[in-house]
C-alpha cells in the first residue's frame, strides 16, 4: 500500500478559508478526509510528494488520511504543522504535531516518534523521517498549514492509472 506525504500553507479571510486553502496546496481539498490514528499497515510504503497526483480519486471520496495542521488568525504569527513518521518490519508509526515555528514542531516530532518506537517492541527498519511545513499569517486574514499522509487503498475507490 503506498502513502503520500503532501503538505501546504494557506491564507483566507478566516481560519477555515485558511485551512481550505491549505488543502488546496497539498491538491486534498475536493475531497471528504477520514483522519486515521497513526499506525502504517504492514509492507506500506512512505513517499513524498508534495502535492497529491489529480485524478486518483473523484472529487467527494472518502480518502483516509493522518492530518497535521495549525491555523491562526494572529497577524505575523508562524504556523508550522508536520508529520514524523517510522518503519518496521511489523508496520509503522505516524506522529503528528503542530506549533508555532517548524523548529519547534519538529522537536515534538522527534520526541513523540522516540516514545513511539520505545513502547513497540518491533524490528525497526531505518532511521524516523519528518516533513514540516510553515508559513505565516498575513495582515488581512488568517493562516494555515497542513500535512497528510495519504492512504490509498488496496481495493475501491481507488484508480490505479498512475502507479
Amino acid at each position: 500500500m503506498p502513502i503520500d506525504v503532501v503538505w501546504g500553507t494557506g491564507s483566507g479571510r478566516t481560519e477555515l478559508g485558511a485551512f481550505d486553502a491549505a488543502l488546496s496546496d497539498a491538491n486534498v481539498h475536493n475531497y471528504n478526509l477520514v483522519e486515521l490514528s497513526s499506525i502504517v499497515p504492514e509492507g506500506a510504503t512512505v513517499e513524498r510528494v508534495g502535492a497529491l497526483d489529480s485524478g486518483r480519486w473523484t472529487t467527494g471520496d472518502l480518502v483516509a488520511v493522518v492530518l497535521a495542521s495549525r491555523t491562526s488568525s494572529t497577524p505575523g504569527e508562524r504556523v508550522a504543522a508536520g508529520l514524523g513518521w517510522a518503519l518496521a518490519e511489523e508496520g509503522g508509526v505516524f506522529v503528528e504535531n503542530d506549533a508555532p515555528t517548524a523548529a519547534a514542531c519538529e522537536r515534538l516530532l522527534d520526541a513523540n516518534l522516540a516514545d513511539a518506537r520505545s513502547i513497540r517492541d518491533w524490528h525497526w527498519t531505518g532511521e524516523s523521517e519528518r516533513q514540516v511545513v510553515e508559513g505565516v499569517v498575513g495582515d488581512a486574514g488568517a493562516g494555515a498549514a497542513v500535512v497528510a499522509a495519504v492512504f490509498h487503498p488496496i481495493s475501491g475507490g481507488y484508480r490505479d492509472d498512475n502507479r
